[in-house]
């Protein structure tokens, strides 16, 4: 059985990890979609804000005695791989996949930071309790981003990319489904 510090350990390392892959897929996304100003600029943004939360979970770790270069749990990358990046090697290039993917990664963190938080706040460590609230915000704005917008990016796609005329009153519908659901 692990000791409550090992435990802890373990758990951030595998925040690092997911952080990691999640902030790949992103980087990747930033550079591919250039034509998409609006998409670009937001991206860029979630980049920088991923990439702070894995430097501010490394300093964690080295604070907590942990190694910072500890290997990358194989389930957690292989996860988040999946999930945010190896997809899109294998699929057309359209927005709407990439921000599935990353809404699906995304959702892995904020359970993974949720059971963060609750081990931490448990084993009576406010400091990695509190980074874990501070980064699943973050990622639950992307998240809610992601889900109030993906709508228009469907339809735009639709139009631009196939031979149909879709009803732009759907973005609305959708919209009103979204938010029905999680009231």
């Amino acid at each position: 059985m692990a000791d409550a510090k090992t435990l802890l350990q373990k758990y951030v390392s595998d925040m690092i990890a997911l952080e990691s892959h999640i902030a790949q897929a992103i980087d990747k996304q930033v550079k591919e979609y250039q034509h998409e100003p609006e998409v670009t600029s937001q991206f860029a943004t979630y980049a920088t804000t991923i990439q702070s939360h894995r430097d501010t979970l490394q300093a964690r770790l080295e604070a907590m005695g942990g190694a910072a270069n500890q290997p990358i749990k194989e389930g957690v990358a292989a996860a988040a791989g999946v999930a945010a990046g190896v997809i899109n090697k294998f699929r057309s290039e359209d927005v709407s996949k990439s921000f599935r993917d990353d809404f699906t990664a995304l959702n892995l963190s904020l359970i993974s930071y949720e059971m963060l938080h609750i081990t931490a706040l448990s084993l009576g460590d406010r400091e990695t309790a509190d980074l874990a609230a501070r980064n699943i915000k973050d990622n639950a704005n992307f998240v809610m981003y992601i889900q109030k917008i993906i709508p228009a990016v469907v339809l735009k796609e639709l139009k631009e990319n196939h031979e149909v005329t879709p009803d732009a009153s759907a973005i609305e519908e959708t919209g009103k489904l979204m938010a029905d659901i999680w009231k």
